[in-house]
Protein backbone atom coordinates (compact mmCIF):
# COMPACT_ATOMS: atom_id res chain seq x y z
CA UNK A 1 0.00 0.00 0.00
CA UNK A 2 2.88 2.33 0.70
CA UNK A 3 4.06 1.73 -2.77
CA UNK A 4 0.61 2.67 -4.13
CA UNK A 5 0.82 6.18 -2.69
CA UNK A 6 4.36 6.59 -3.89
CA UNK A 7 3.23 5.86 -7.37
CA UNK A 8 2.08 8.91 -9.35
CA UNK A 9 -1.10 7.19 -10.52
CA UNK A 10 -1.98 6.22 -6.98
CA UNK A 11 -1.58 9.77 -5.69
CA UNK A 12 -3.76 11.12 -8.45
CA UNK A 13 -6.42 8.53 -7.71
CA UNK A 14 -6.46 9.43 -4.03
CA UNK A 15 -6.63 13.13 -4.93
CA UNK A 16 -9.50 12.55 -7.38
CA UNK A 17 -11.49 10.38 -4.96
CA UNK A 18 -11.02 12.88 -2.13
CA UNK A 19 -12.10 15.76 -4.37
CA UNK A 20 -15.21 13.87 -5.50
CA UNK A 21 -16.17 12.99 -1.91
CA UNK A 22 -15.71 16.60 -0.77
CA UNK A 23 -17.75 17.80 -3.77
CA UNK A 24 -20.55 15.33 -2.95
CA UNK A 25 -20.61 16.51 0.68
CA UNK A 26 -20.68 20.16 -0.45
CA UNK A 27 -23.46 19.42 -2.92
CA UNK A 28 -25.40 17.62 -0.18
CA UNK A 29 -24.98 20.58 2.15
CA UNK A 30 -26.22 23.03 -0.52
CA UNK A 31 -29.19 20.76 -1.25
CA UNK A 32 -30.01 20.45 2.45
CA UNK A 33 -29.85 24.26 2.83
CA UNK A 34 -32.13 24.78 -0.18
CA UNK A 35 -34.65 22.25 1.14
CA UNK A 36 -34.74 23.87 4.59
CA UNK A 37 -35.13 27.37 3.07
CA UNK A 38 -38.02 26.16 0.88
CA UNK A 39 -39.63 24.40 3.84
CA UNK A 40 -39.40 27.65 5.82
CA UNK A 41 -40.95 29.55 2.90
CA UNK A 42 -43.87 27.14 2.72
CA UNK A 43 -44.49 27.54 6.44
CA UNK A 44 -44.26 31.33 6.24
CA UNK A 45 -46.51 31.83 3.17
CA UNK A 46 -49.85 31.29 4.99
CA UNK A 47 -48.76 33.72 7.69
CA UNK A 48 -47.80 36.33 5.10
CA UNK A 49 -51.12 35.79 3.30
CA UNK A 50 -53.03 36.16 6.58
CA UNK A 51 -51.25 39.40 7.46
CA UNK A 52 -51.78 40.75 3.94
CA UNK A 53 -55.50 39.90 3.96
CA UNK A 54 -55.89 41.48 7.40
CA UNK A 55 -54.15 44.59 6.08
CA UNK A 56 -56.46 44.75 3.05
CA UNK A 57 -59.51 44.19 5.25
CA UNK A 58 -58.52 47.00 7.58
CA UNK A 59 -57.90 49.31 4.59
CA UNK A 60 -61.37 48.45 3.26
CA UNK A 61 -62.93 49.11 6.68
CA UNK A 62 -61.16 52.47 6.87
CA UNK A 63 -62.38 53.30 3.36
CA UNK A 64 -65.97 52.33 4.21
CA UNK A 65 -65.87 54.41 7.40
CA UNK A 66 -64.53 57.41 5.48
CA UNK A 67 -67.25 57.05 2.83
CA UNK A 68 -69.93 56.82 5.50
CA UNK A 69 -68.50 59.84 7.32
CA UNK A 70 -68.61 61.90 4.12
CA UNK A 71 -72.03 60.64 3.05
CA UNK A 72 -74.69 63.31 2.82
CA UNK A 73 -77.46 62.57 5.32
CA UNK A 74 -79.59 65.62 4.55
CA UNK A 75 -82.42 65.40 2.03
CA UNK A 76 -82.78 68.01 -0.70
CA UNK A 77 -85.11 70.94 -0.07
CA UNK A 78 -87.96 71.64 -2.46
CA UNK A 79 -89.80 74.92 -2.82
CA UNK A 80 -92.88 75.20 -5.03
CA UNK A 81 -93.93 78.78 -5.79
CA UNK A 82 -97.34 79.00 -7.49
CA UNK A 83 -98.30 82.04 -9.53
CA UNK A 84 -101.79 81.71 -7.98
CA UNK A 85 -103.38 79.41 -5.43
CA UNK A 86 -106.94 80.00 -6.60
CA UNK A 87 -107.74 80.32 -10.31
CA UNK A 88 -110.71 80.12 -12.65
CA UNK A 89 -111.38 77.43 -15.23
CA UNK A 90 -109.28 78.14 -18.34
CA UNK A 91 -106.47 79.92 -16.46
CA UNK A 92 -102.91 78.68 -16.44
CA UNK A 93 -100.89 78.37 -13.25
CA UNK A 94 -97.11 78.49 -13.32
CA UNK A 95 -95.34 76.52 -10.65
CA UNK A 96 -91.70 77.53 -10.20
CA UNK A 97 -89.80 74.73 -8.58
CA UNK A 98 -86.51 75.20 -6.73
CA UNK A 99 -84.63 72.12 -5.56
CA UNK A 100 -81.47 72.57 -3.48
CA UNK A 101 -79.09 70.06 -1.99
CA UNK A 102 -76.73 70.92 0.84
CA UNK A 103 -73.71 69.27 -0.85
CA UNK A 104 -74.59 69.86 -4.50
CA UNK A 105 -75.12 66.18 -5.03
CA UNK A 106 -78.60 66.41 -6.52
CA UNK A 107 -79.43 63.52 -8.82
CA UNK A 108 -81.43 65.26 -11.52
CA UNK A 109 -82.46 61.92 -13.00
CA UNK A 110 -84.44 61.26 -9.81
CA UNK A 111 -86.49 64.48 -9.84
CA UNK A 112 -90.09 64.05 -10.89
CA UNK A 113 -93.35 65.97 -10.90
CA UNK A 114 -96.85 64.62 -10.48
CA UNK A 115 -100.25 66.29 -10.52
CA UNK A 116 -103.36 64.82 -9.01
CA UNK A 117 -106.81 66.03 -8.16
CA UNK A 118 -109.26 65.18 -5.44
CA UNK A 119 -110.87 62.70 -7.81
CA UNK A 120 -107.51 61.06 -8.49
CA UNK A 121 -106.79 62.53 -11.93
CA UNK A 122 -105.63 65.98 -12.90
CA UNK A 123 -107.78 67.35 -15.69
CA UNK A 124 -105.34 69.96 -16.89
CA UNK A 125 -102.16 69.64 -18.92
CA UNK A 126 -98.75 69.38 -17.43
CA UNK A 127 -95.59 70.40 -19.22
CA UNK A 128 -92.27 70.25 -17.40
CA UNK A 129 -89.68 72.86 -18.28
CA UNK A 130 -86.28 73.35 -16.73
CA UNK A 131 -87.68 74.45 -13.37
CA UNK A 132 -91.26 75.46 -14.14
CA UNK A 133 -94.45 73.51 -14.63
CA UNK A 134 -97.34 75.02 -16.58
CA UNK A 135 -100.75 73.77 -15.45
CA UNK A 136 -103.78 74.51 -17.60
CA UNK A 137 -106.88 74.32 -15.43
CA UNK A 138 -109.86 72.94 -17.36
CA UNK A 139 -112.16 71.69 -14.62
CA UNK A 140 -113.42 72.84 -11.25
CA UNK A 141 -111.79 71.20 -8.25
CA UNK A 142 -108.85 71.17 -5.92
CA UNK A 143 -105.63 69.80 -7.37
CA UNK A 144 -102.18 69.28 -6.02
CA UNK A 145 -98.75 69.30 -7.58
CA UNK A 146 -96.16 67.14 -5.87
CA UNK A 147 -92.45 67.27 -6.60
CA UNK A 148 -90.13 64.39 -5.71
CA UNK A 149 -86.34 64.72 -5.58
CA UNK A 150 -83.42 62.67 -4.32
CA UNK A 151 -79.68 63.16 -4.16
CA UNK A 152 -76.85 60.78 -5.03
CA UNK A 153 -76.72 59.54 -1.44
CA UNK A 154 -80.33 58.31 -1.72
CA UNK A 155 -81.79 61.04 0.51
CA UNK A 156 -85.22 61.94 -0.85
CA UNK A 157 -87.81 64.61 -0.30
CA UNK A 158 -91.21 65.61 -1.59
CA UNK A 159 -93.22 68.79 -1.49
CA UNK A 160 -96.87 69.39 -2.34
CA UNK A 161 -98.83 72.55 -3.16
CA UNK A 162 -102.54 72.85 -3.84
CA UNK A 163 -104.44 74.74 -6.55
CA UNK A 164 -108.14 75.47 -6.30
CA UNK A 165 -109.98 75.92 -9.59
CA UNK A 166 -113.33 77.78 -9.47
CA UNK A 167 -115.97 78.54 -12.09
CA UNK A 168 -115.52 81.60 -14.27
Amino acid sequence: MKNFFKNEKGAMTVYAVTTIIVFIFALGAVHYSAVSVRKNQLQTMPKIKEVYEKYLSSKYDIYEAEVEKRRDKVAPTIDIALSAQTVKVGDTVTATITINDNKDRLDTSNCSYTCSGSSGAFSGTLSAGENTVQISCTAVGTYSITVYASDLDKNSAQSTSSITVTEQ
